[in-house]
């Protein structure tokens, strides 16, 4: 069984690797966002509260607009979703080139640019993930998934924003130009795919689009597997985000470490996130996927621990990405569950009720993680973060211990069903 599951996850396809290059291609451009507008804004007011709004610009459609997008992803041909999705980022971001080189530099211009690109990935991501299982087979699910995520942590992390702070340092505007180019090619790669990679469109009743995103949410709320990933994918973002809040704090005044030191550090988690969704596919074949993700969330709680109790900044890098490697390994199972265990026809809004959670989860972490560390100091926001991932765990094992959550007994396409 080993060899024939190592033959299918090689052999991935060339549909599926145009859909990698389109998303690896498309996270470069929101790499260079990531470093580009906090540069721009800074430009103008140095007021922190002002260039913290760049994240609630960036985090609300997903709020907002997320539960509908998946909506009409299921309404329509995935493949076309994303590649609109794409042009019309590239559209608005082209326009933003001539703003910013014509001297604009209003904050809220800003914001209302960073929503609307914001908007577009809401499509891009929630079509893409529901794309993944119509060019795979079952049992390569994983692997899929693993290098997805690691390619889009790379790009988005890596890749992406030391560009963006080369190019602004040549214009304002070049990385917005930049950006615009890397959504068109992204659109351009997703056109490449063959006609017959895109799902077969279902038939959908005449109902509102509010009616289907509410029998997406009841669809997962009635699943106990489905609903227990929810709970971990909001346990795992609202602990990131507690962690990520103050990491600047712990870095300068315990760790007395700034600019390179402070961006190593804060590398530390992506480097764990790449090098877990890399091993995610053996492990799982070696280990029970229902011991897996609930390791999963203890080994991130341990990984959060070594910061909180850390004094030197090795300490502290290795318990971020130990956390990072650990966090990984469950979110590929429950990726793969769900692309393998929900109708197609509902696909694309069981995608976006996850990606909901976990970016509205992530804010709410970070708000708790400033009154921890403000109310008993930073290294308690650590310890909160570890406790939350701790106290679900149990509920994680209740729930999936006798659970098939492998994707290819589930769709019959593994040599032992």
């Amino acid at each position: 069984m080993r060899v024939w599951r190592r033959a299918a996850m090689r052999r991935l396809g060339p549909s599926y690797n145009g859909l990698l290059t389109a998303y690896t291609i498309s996270n470069v451009g929101n790499g260079v966002l990531l470093a580009a507008l906090p540069l721009l804004v800074a430009t103008s007011t140095r007021n922190p509260v002002a260039i913290s709004g760049l994240m609630v610009a960036a985090g609300l459609p997903w709020l907002l607009i997320g539960p509908i997008s998946g909506a009409i992803v299921d309404r329509v041909d995935r493949r076309s979703a994303m590649v609109l999705a794409e042009v019309g980022r590239a559209a608005v971001l082209g326009a933003a080139v001539f703003y910013v080189f014509g001297g604009g530099d209003s904050i809220v211009a800003l914001y209302a640019l960073l929503f609307v690109v914001g908007v577009g990935e809401t499509f891009f991501d929630a079509a893409g993930l529901a794309l993944v299982p119509v060019l795979v087979t079952p049992v390569q699910l994983d692997t899929a998934n693993s290098r997805l995520f690691g390619a889009e942590t790379l790009a988005h992390r890596f890749v992406g924003p030391p560009l963006g702070g080369w190019l602004f340092a040549f214009a304002a505007w070049a990385p917005l130009g930049v950006d615009a180019l890397s959504f068109l090619a992204a659109a351009l790669v997703v056109l490449w795919l063959p006609k017959g990679a895109p799902r077969k469109v279902s038939e959908h009743p005449s109902r509102g689009l509010l009616a289907e995103t509410i029998e997406g949410l009841r669809w997962v709320w009635r699943d106990s597997v489905l609903r227990a990933f929810v709970v971990a994918t909001g346990v795992l973002h609202f602990a990131t985000g507690a962690a990520l809040s103050v990491l600047v704090l712990i870095a300068q005044d315990r760790f007395q470490l700034t600019g390179l030191g402070f961006g190593l550090t804060i590398s530390a988690l992506a480097v764990g996130f790449a090098l877990g969704y890399i091993a995610a596919p053996r492990v799982a074949m070696k280990f029970s996927r229902a011991k897996m993700c609930v390791t999963s969330l203890l080994g991130a709680a341990v990984g959060f621990l070594m910061v909180a109790g850390a004094s030197v900044p090795l300490i502290g890098w290795l318990g971020l990405a130990v956390a990072g490697v650990f966090a990984a390994q469950s979110a590929v199972v429950s990726i793969s569950y769900r692309q393998a265990g929900v109708p197609d026809r509902i696909l694309g809004r069981v995608m976006a009720g996850f990606l909901f959670v976990g970016h509205g989860a992530t804010p709410i972490g970070a708000l708790v993680g400033g009154l921890v560390a403000a109310w008993a100091g930073v290294g308690y926001s650590y310890v909160a973060a570890a406790l939350s991932l701790a106290v679900a765990a149990p509920y994680l094992w209740v729930v999936l211990k006798d659970a098939e959550l492998d994707p290819g007994r589930l769709l019959g396409d593994s040599p032992e069903s």
